[in-house]
């Protein structure tokens, strides 16, 4: 859990990433050393910010007793320690490591001779306490002499947190206007009123304590400090917020701080969207607002990082200003609607804003009607059976691989799927039956990897001539769809035309090792356009003569 919230990731990428060693023998039925690292996940490139590796070391407790134990102490050595021959790239020391985190430190080494990424250590656990405060102290310690190395956190309050919007609750609060002009518009099932509202105002309508909600004479803002957000009032929002990883939010948070520049703030953003089943106030200058069933639905980024500004310095927000769209629905599906459309004007369009188009519903129909769940929006249908489940970002990857030639864009940069490429994916010409085909392709050459994974793991001279398979997946979902017109999907053809598809990856991996000999490595390659133009090539040479037989024979080559 902890993996795909800080990470973003899916179910499957998850798995790619763990490097834990019962695991991987619970799977394998081989392993090696873990070193005290159960998971590694390396970001790239995230909105220009840089490389980011996170290192992950878990403990699960299965007893409510066990859970009440501090984090095990015996484990800052080895995070140390493994560190330690990380940052020296120690080869020796890795070579008895499991596959998977030799693979994964080879690839942080990669890193290396371009540029510096951060490294985030996450201590993860089910436990009461988490880490003892000595004992944390002591690993920032150890490794206080790296510069660019962040330890967090997560135990089970953590968990508590992720979990606790799935259910939406009802949520009133009041609030006082900052000036005395206020607009207000009706229109049959909507009704509108736009208002300036003071930082610290709002900040009060969203911790997790009613009486201070309702509060309008409250003053004690220090004890702000000791509440936390309620995070339900942010179930109808499109976003997730992302803390201050990303440039706008720190920007917010920065402005904010600013004693020269928060008296601006008003005209720096864009303010909040709020929808609610009513909202009431006295027709008087300052008037105090009365919202009931209140949903943010636009904002989320703003108020969790003014949140974080209160944490540290609450006097920050008594100059700031926002502007406060209140919007009363007696019909429910216009928020979906105003949800969508005001978080569209911001320049990065996400997976859930892209959720509600009616394509996306359309499809969602008509795979429901075929027996498949279409997720629009991540884990909707996590109760569900998960062979009958189709992931919308998943599927759009399989579609921008198999039906539109662009499996590195597809592996790589999977926000295009949501971004540029959504009308190109997901245009008018799209059925049930096309996004149920690809998805179905990628789901079966994924099943293959992960049981070649399970058979070279065990073996180091087959995880050194095979394991490129594990980053492959959507380079053979390009092969097979370039074979589309003579493949269907059952289990004999499919064996037959994976087969073949293997083997011409493997003999295009064959061709950039001969290039580069001791500088290859499957994530550099697989990072860039060239499996592409060798398979493109390749298939020129076939010329349509594509057999496993007509493959061995295929000479190695070199890309102009």
């Amino acid at each position: 859990m902890a993996i795909g919230a800080e990470c973003d990731l899916q179910d499957t990428e998850i798995i790619d990433c763990i490097t834990d060693n019962l695991f991987l023998v619970k799977n394998s039925s081989n392993g090696g050393h873990d070193r005290g690292i159960d998971a590694i996940c390396i970001e790239s490139n995230i909105e220009n910010n840089g490389m980011k590796v996170h290192l992950f070391n878990c403990k699960c407790e299965t007893t409510f007793e066990h859970a009440k134990k501090s984090f095990p102490s015996s484990e800052i050595e080895k995070i140390v320690t493994y560190i330690d021959n990380l940052m020296n790239r120690n080869e020796e020391w890795i070579e008895n490591a499991n596959a998977i985190l030799k693979e994964k430190t080879k690839e942080i080494w990669d890193l290396f001779d371009n540029e510096y990424p951060q490294f985030y250590i996450h201590i993860c656990s089910n436990l009461e306490n988490g880490m003892d405060k000595n004992e944390f102290d002591r690993l920032q310690k150890s490794l206080s002499k790296y510069s660019d190395i962040k330890i967090l956190q997560h135990n089970i309050d953590y968990y508590v947190k992720i979990n606790n919007c799935d259910r939406p609750t009802n949520i009133n609060a009041k609030f006082k206007v900052a000036e005395k002009e206020l607009f207000e518009k009706s229109d049959g099932d909507i009704r509108a009123l736009i208002v300036n509202v003071r930082a610290d105002e709002l900040i009060r309508t969203i911790v997790d304590d009613e009486e201070i909600r309702n509060n309008v004479n409250f003053e004690n803002y220090e004890i702000i400090k000791e509440k936390a957000i309620i995070e339900n009032i942010f179930y109808d929002n499109v976003r997730l917020y992302k803390k201050n990883k990303t440039r706008i939010n720190r920007g917010i948070i920065a402005t904010a701080e600013s004693k020269e520049e928060n008296s601006k703030f008003f005209y720096y953003n864009n303010g909040i969207t709020v929808t609610c089943t009513s909202f009431s106030f006295p027709k008087i200058s300052q008037p105090t607002i009365t919202v009931e069933n209140m949903q943010i639905v636009n904002g989320s980024q703003t108020l969790h990082a003014l949140f974080e500004v209160a944490q540290k310095d609450v006097e920050c927000l008594k100059n700031i200003e926002i502007l406060c769209r209140i919007y009363e629905l007696k019909d429910a599906q216009y928020s979906s609607r105003i949800a969508e459309f005001t978080n569209s004007q911001n320049p990065v369009t996400s997976r859930d804003i892209r959720s509600i188009d009616y394509i996306q519903q359309n499809l969602e129909r008509e795979l429901r009607d075929l027996g498949y769940f279409y997720e629009r929006k991540t884990n909707q249908y996590e109760d569900k059976a998960k062979e009958k489940r189709i992931d919308s970002e998943k599927a759009g990857q399989a579609m921008l691989a198999f039906y539109y030639k662009s499996p590195n864009e597809a592996k790589n940069n999977k926000t295009k799927v949501f971004g540029d490429k959504f009308e190109v994916i997901f245009n008018e010409d799209i059925t049930a039956q096309k996004v149920l085909k690809a998805f179905e392709i990628y789901s079966r050459v994924e099943t293959r990897k992960d049981q070649i994974k399970k058979e070279i793991i065990k073996d180091n001279n087959q995880y050194e001539e095979n394991s490129f398979v594990l980053y492959a997946t959507y380079f053979i979902v390009y092969i097979l769809g370039e074979i589309k017109d003579i493949l269907e999907v059952d289990n004999r053809l499919f064996e037959d035309y994976y087969n073949i598809a293997f083997e011409l990856m493997k003999k295009v991996v064959e061709s950039e090792k001969y290039l580069k000999q001791n500088q290859y490595t499957n994530a550099n390659f697989f990072k860039s356009i060239r499996p592409q133009q060798y398979i493109d090539k390749y298939f020129k040479i076939l010329n349509n003569n594509i057999t496993k037989d007509s493959i061995s024979k295929l000479p190695k080559i070199e890309l102009e």
